[in-house]
């Protein structure tokens, strides 16, 4: 079941693996394929190298050195120490040791030779490490904390949290947990201002690692699970093992040896995937402590040997001595007995020698057992009490409830700081309140006014529409009365004085005839006009068919009884042209002049009539095939003239065109919108 359970387990892990981080890489891989050889190409490889140091360490490698090569062309001292700083941590962490010493020696020579502080901080973290993975703590720790006073001057608050993070690992394998556990809040605080949740998983995982050497299994348990969490989401395969690591530790703690095998073993497969030697060497030396808990010799010597030799090629002497202690204490045979006891006397040198405060107490259990078997019951007691003074030391009661205090005390400030966000988000909350209470009103009384002005704007609208109204009727009547002054006033006056002629004529027994003639023909002009204006005024006229009925009806009055024949063509929507009242009069009395000319003087036999509506004119042809006449020599008449002033008074074009023997054209063009 749980060889099944493991099987998942990696298939979900490399799954997760084959998915990588490629929307990034590819994008830096496009700018490094310009290949212009300037800072941002070595930028863009220095980003290659972080994006690769967790997944794929012979890429990230192979990256560093073209940031070293590149470096030194462009003459860029600080991109070369980090460079150098890459491949230090790089090959630790594949236990090529000699190659890491080398290039700590040229990181070395750069910070001797600069007075650039993020050199200077790149070798003290280098440095750090470097013993710091080769389990010489207390030689680790001079170094991780004059890099923290550096990134502190240059206020770089990343790098100090991740150097409070690497001087907690420290002191948390010295042995020091209240130390540890107060550079690991440190940190998450940091961390979690920048927002950073890679540091964040790391700080998780550390504080877990704080409880766990605690024996505080339970509390320890909510901050791997947190760790994991985010560990999954950003696919840290790195992080990911360490974190199964953890699982493991607090299984065995909890005395659950089953589920601690299968965490590591999940550990382990993906160290060797990454191909990271010193976490593989360390993942199996927990897993031969685990069969070495469970009495299966066999398989602990197995893993213990696999170990050691990575530890080897490592040089991680504190580890080294522990592997060879594990690996002593399952001795039982009387003819080792001897090299037991020296192996683990040797381990526990060491471990006291490199602050290795675990180890340490391991030796003394070994050591104590060793005499308990060998009957040396004095050494027994005395290991024995070095090995509970030290557990003390370690583990007391009082020290977890210092470890727990800084916790909640941490967590108190982190809520206070909470609260006091709360209430600045309550302020702000309630600022936002008011700012909508005085838009509401500020928008509630600009609509009033609007409502106001609109209300405003229809009355003086009406007012100005009944005024326009009233000057319209106004000039309506001026023009009726001009009218009847004019045309029928006139005529009117002509009838009485032709009357009076007329009856002396009859008196005087004359022929007066001639005169009532013209009193006739007088008296029908008078209709006719009057019958025009009171045409032209009547609305129910005004759609402009209407007008063509009337043009038609006109035309064949007036055209066929002279032998006449006419065409009528309309072009466009007429049915909606609408034109006023003085227009239409105009218009009417312009087209009936024309028609009045072509049957009196054209001689004519076929007129065409021809009405058309464009964008932005109506236009009137009049066309007949009559004698024509040339208007430079023929006087123009008071036809034209009258013709010419009513488009005048329209604003319409008017322009006439005759040759004799060619007929005569007329054109009256009116705007419209």
């Amino acid at each position: 079941m749980q060889h099944k359970l493991l099987a998942a387990l990696l298939l979900l892990f490399f799954t997760s693996v084959a998915r990588g981080q490629t929307p990034v890489i590819d994008s830096l891989q496009k700018i490094i394929a310009q290949d212009k050889r300037d800072s941002t190409e070595l930028t863009t490889y220095v980003r290659l190298v972080d994006q690769y140091a967790r997944t794929n360490i012979a890429a990230a490698k192979r990256y560093s050195l073209i940031v070293i090569s590149l470096s030194r062309q462009l003459n860029h001292p600080l991109q070369l120490s980090a460079g150098y700083s890459e491949l230090v941590s790089l090959y630790m962490q594949s236990n090529q040791t000699d190659s890491a010493k080398y290039y700590l020696a040229l990181l070395k020579k750069e910070a001797d030779n600069s007075e650039h502080l993020d050199i200077k901080s790149n070798y003290n973290f280098e440095a750090g490490l470097f013993y710091r993975i080769q389990g010489n703590y207390k030689a680790s720790l001079p170094y991780m904390i004059e890099a923290l006073r550096l990134f502190t001057l240059q206020n770089s608050r990343i790098s100090m949290a991740g150097q409070n993070l690497n001087i907690g690992n420290n002191y948390l394998d010295l042995g020091d947990y209240r130390k540890a556990m107060a550079y690991h809040l440190q940190a998450l605080n940091l961390f979690e201002a920048l927002g950073n949740k890679k540091g964040m998983s790391f700080c998780y995982s550390s504080i877990g690692g704080d409880f766990i050497k605690l024996n505080q299994f339970a509390e320890a348990l909510p901050y791997i699970k947190k760790s994991v969490a985010i560990k999954n989401e950003l696919n840290d395969k790195r992080g990911i093992a360490g974190s199964y690591v953890s699982m493991g530790m607090i299984a065995d703690g909890l005395k659950q040896p089953d589920k601690a095998l299968a965490s590591y073993k999940m550990a382990l497969s993906i160290n060797q995937a990454l191909k990271l030697k010193v976490e593989e060497a360390k993942t199996d030396l927990s897993i031969g402590e685990l069969y070495q808990e469970k009495n299966e010799t066999d398989s602990a010597k197995s893993y213990f040997n696999a170990s050691r030799d990575l530890f080897k090629q490592s040089d991680d002497t504190a580890h080294l001595a522990r592997v060879n202690a594990d690996m002593a204490n399952l001795q039982n045979n009387i003819s080792h007995q001897k090299m037991r006891e020296k192996t683990i006397i040797g381990s526990l040198n060491t471990s006291i020698e490199m602050g290795d405060k675990n180890t340490e107490l391991n030796n003394y259990k070994y050591l104590a057992d060793y005499y308990e078997q060998n009957k040396q019951y004095d050494k027994a007691l005395f290991y024995t009490k070095k090995y509970h003074d030290r557990s003390d030391t370690l583990q007391n009661k009082q020290l977890q409830l210092q470890v727990k205090e800084l916790e909640q005390r941490y967590n108190l400030v982190k809520q206070e700081k909470e609260i006091s966000l709360l209430k600045k988000d309550q302020l702000l909350d309630h600022v936002n309140l008011q700012n909508q209470k005085i838009f509401k009103y500020g928008a509630m009384l600009v609509l009033l006014m609007l409502l106001i002005i609109g209300f405003l704007a229809m009355t003086r609208f009406r007012v100005v529409q009944r005024s326009e109204r009233l000057l319209e009727m106004e000039k309506m009547r001026n023009t009726i009365a001009r009218n009847l002054h004019d045309d029928i006033g006139s005529t009117l006056s002509s009838i009485n004085i032709l009357s009076k002629v007329a009856l002396k004529k009859i008196e005087a027994k004359d022929n007066a005839s001639r005169d009532l003639e013209i009193i006739k023909n007088s008296s029908f002009s008078i209709m006719e006009n009057m019958s025009d204006i009171v045409w032209a005024i009547n609305p129910v006229n005004d759609p402009f068919e209407k007008t063509i009925m009337k043009m038609k009806s006109f035309a064949s009055a007036i055209l066929e009884p002279a032998g006449i024949g006419f065409k009528f063509n309309e072009d466009g929507k007429l049915a909606g042209l609408t034109l006023g009242v003085d227009e239409r009069k105009n218009f009417y009395l312009i087209y009936k002049e024309a028609i009045n000319n072509i049957a009196k003087y054209s001689g004519a036999t076929m007129t065409e009539i021809a009405l058309q509506k464009t964008t932005h004119q109506f236009l009137m042809k009049i066309t007949d095939n009559g004698k024509g006449f040339d208007k430079a020599t023929q006087p123009t008449g008071d036809g034209l003239k009258n013709m010419e002033s009513r488009a005048a008074e329209m604003n319409a074009g008017f322009e006439i065109n005759s040759r004799p023997a060619a007929g005569t054209s007329i054109l009256v063009s009116v705007s419209i919108t």
